[in-house]
C-alpha cells in the first residue's frame, strides 16, 4: 500500500483534451500525460520540470511532436480512414442489388473482412503492396487458398472505396491493385439443335402433365423457359422471378415489350426484347378479365409468394425437361442460366455480326468486355464469318 500510495496522482492540471500535466509524491517532477488514440491508451513521460509552467510547455511541445508508435499510416481522423469511406459505399450500394449487398458482406467480415484489416489506415496511405499483403493474409487463414477470381473481388472493392476518396480530394490516383491469373470458364449454353430439343421437350412434359415432387408442369413454366430466350433475362430473384406486370409495358415499331428490371447484377435497367416476346407474354394473360392483371403481381410462377421457392421449382421443373430431351451431360451441366447464355450467343450469330455489342451489353445487363470473354471468343464460327474470312476480294 506504501508502494502504491508514492505513484497516487497529488496534483493534476488538464491543459486540453487528451493532455495534462501531474505530480505523484515520489517525484519533485511534474509528469505529462497524453492520450494516444490510435493505441486507445495514455502515454506517460516525466517533463524533467519542476516548476508548473515550465512542465506545461515541455508538455505541449511533446504532443505537437508525438507520432504513435501503433502506426503512423493509420487515419489521424476518422473521416480519412478506410472504414469510414467503406461505409460510405455501402450506404450507396445498399439495396441496389444482391452483388452489392456480396459487397457489403465481404466489408463486414469479422475476422478477416476489409474493414477489420484496413479500417483504421488512412486511405492515402493504402499501397498496392498493402493490398497484396493483405490477400496473402487471406490464404493464411484458411486451408485452402482463395480462388484467384475470389481475390479479384477483393481488389475491386477496395478500388471501390478508394475511388470514393478520390472524388473527395483525399487522393490523386489510385493504388496499382495487384493482378489475379484468372481463367475464364466458357458458358454452358445450348446449341440451336438442343434448343429445339428442350424446347419440345418441355411442351410434351405439359401435354402429358408430368409431375416433380407434386409440381404439375404446364404451358406456363414453357413459355417461361421460352421467354428467357427473347428477353436475355437471368434466371434470379432480381430479373425473370423478380419480374411483375407492372414493370412491362408493351410497346411497337418494332414490337416488343418494355421492361422495368429493379435487381440486375448490375443494378437496375430498362431492357427491351425480341418480337416473340410480346405474345409470350400475352398468352399468360386472361383475355376475358377487362380489368387486367394484378400490377403488383409475379409474372412468372405467381403461385410462389416466396420467390426462392419459385426459383428451387423452376429448377427442378428444367432438369425434368433436360432428361426427357436426353440433354444430362456431366461435362457440360445445362442450367436455366444457359438459356440467358443462348440467347445472348443466337442473337449474336443471327445479326451476322451487325448487332451494336454496346447496346446488346446494356440491355442485357453485362458488359462489352463480358461479351468478348465469355460468348465471342467461345462461339462457333458462322457461315458468313467463314465466308467473310475466307474472300480473296481484289489483288
Amino acid at each position: 500500500m506504501a508502494k502504491d500510495s508514492k505513484n497516487q496522482i497529488s496534483k493534476l492540471k488538464r491543459l486540453r483534451k487528451g493532455l495534462a500535466i501531474y505530480k505523484t509524491s515520489r517525484s519533485p517532477y511534474w509528469f505529462i500525460r497524453l492520450r494516444d488514440p490510435i493505441a486507445g491508451k495514455y502515454v506517460h513521460r516525466s517533463s524533467k520540470e519542476e516548476s508548473r509552467l515550465e512542465a506545461s510547455e515541455v508538455a505541449y511541445e511533446f504532443a505537437d511532436t508525438f507520432r504513435s508508435k501503433a502506426n503512423s499510416d493509420h487515419a489521424k481522423k476518422k473521416t480519412t480512414s478506410f472504414e469510414h469511406y467503406a461505409k460510405k459505399l455501402m450506404g450507396v450500394q445498399k439495396g441496389k442489388s444482391k452483388w452489392s449487398d456480396g459487397d457489403n458482406k465481404l466489408l463486414n467480415r469479422s475476422k478477416d473482412g476489409l474493414i477489420c484489416y484496413f479500417g483504421k489506415y488512412d486511405v492515402s496511405k493504402i499501397t498496392t503492396g498493402m493490398v497484396r499483403d493483405y490477400l496473402i493474409h487471406l490464404d493464411e487463414n484458411r486451408p485452402k487458398r482463395l480462388a484467384e477470381s475470389t481475390k479479384a473481388k477483393h481488389t475491386i472493392i477496395i478500388r471501390k472505396v478508394l475511388t470514393l476518396a478520390v472524388e473527395d480530394g483525399l487522393l490523386d490516383v489510385l493504388p496499382v491493385m495487384p493482378k489475379q491469373k484468372t481463367v475464364d470458364t466458357p458458358r454452358h449454353t445450348f446449341t440451336d439443335d438442343e434448343y429445339k430439343r428442350f424446347m419440345k421437350a418441355a411442351g410434351e412434359c405439359a401435354k402429358r402433365g408430368d409431375k416433380v415432387r407434386g409440381v404439375e408442369i404446364a404451358g406456363h413454366h414453357a413459355k417461361m423457359f421460352r421467354f428467357v430466350v427473347h428477353t436475355f433475362l437471368r434466371p434470379t430473384e432480381g430479373e425473370l422471378f423478380g419480374l411483375k406486370h407492372k414493370d412491362i409495358q408493351i410497346k411497337g415499331a418494332p414490337a416488343h415489350l418494355e421492361m422495368n428490371v429493379r435487381g440486375g447484377k448490375t443494378g437496375g435497367r430498362i431492357s427491351v426484347t425480341m418480337p416473340l416476346a410480346v405474345p409470350l407474354y400475352h398468352a399468360i394473360l386472361n383475355p376475358f378479365d377487362e380489368k387486367g392483371p394484378d400490377r403488383n403481381g409475379y409474372v412468372w410462377m405467381p403461385e410462389y409468394p416466396n420467390r426462392t421457392t419459385a426459383i428451387n421449382t423452376a429448377r427442378r421443373i428444367f432438369n425434368h425437361i433436360l432428361e426427357k430431351a436426353d440433354l444430362l451431360d456431366e461435362d457440360r451441366k445445362l442450367s436455366p442460366y444457359s438459356l440467358r447464355h443462348y440467347a445472348i450467343q443466337a442473337r449474336l450469330r443471327g445479326s451476322n455480326g451487325k448487332v451494336n455489342l454496346h447496346t446488346l451489353a446494356t440491355n442485357a445487363g453485362t458488359s462489352v468486355d463480358q461479351l468478348e470473354r465469355f460468348y465471342l471468343k467461345n462461339m462457333a464460327p458462322t457461315k458468313e464469318l467463314i465466308e467473310n474470312l475466307q474472300y480473296k476480294g481484289e489483288t
